[in-house]
């Protein structure tokens, strides 16, 4: 299965988004306060069902997306399936205690696919 991966003996903990309903954009899924020192290590957004469009993902930390490339956020053309899952960028993915993250859907072209489950992996400094 393509995208992100982390080692499962170093991850500490899941944030983890869902939506049943079509998303929209700026929609959040899920937003969390980090409890450990880590980093962000693997990224999964899935839609089961088919929206009208492209549909773009982001993660943000303490309200920035963890990506500066726009076209490297997790991305789906069309249809249902993994969007593109690309790791973001190794200066934003640290996290402290007391950081929120955000899992949210950052842009939808016409409507957006619906049964929608995004994952975020938070690996802890050994």
């Amino acid at each position: 299965m393509p995208g992100t991966r982390a080692q499962a003996k170093n991850i500490v903990d899941t944030v983890a988004g869902y939506s049943n309903a079509a998303v929209t954009a700026a929609q959040i899924l899920n937003e969390y306060v980090i409890v450990c020192f880590g980093r962000i290590t693997g990224i999964k957004f899935y839609a089961a069902t088919a929206g009208g469009g492209a549909c773009v993902g982001d993660v943000l930390v303490n309200g920035t997306s963890i990506w500066a490339t726009a076209g490297s956020k997790p991305t789906l053309a069309s249809g249902t399936g993994e969007f593109t899952n690309a790791p973001g960028d190794p200066n934003k993915v640290g996290v402290r205690p007391g950081d929120r993250v955000t899992v949210q859907i950052n842009s939808v072209t016409t409507t957006g696919p619906a049964r929608l489950s995004a994952s975020v992996a938070i690996e802890g400094n050994a």
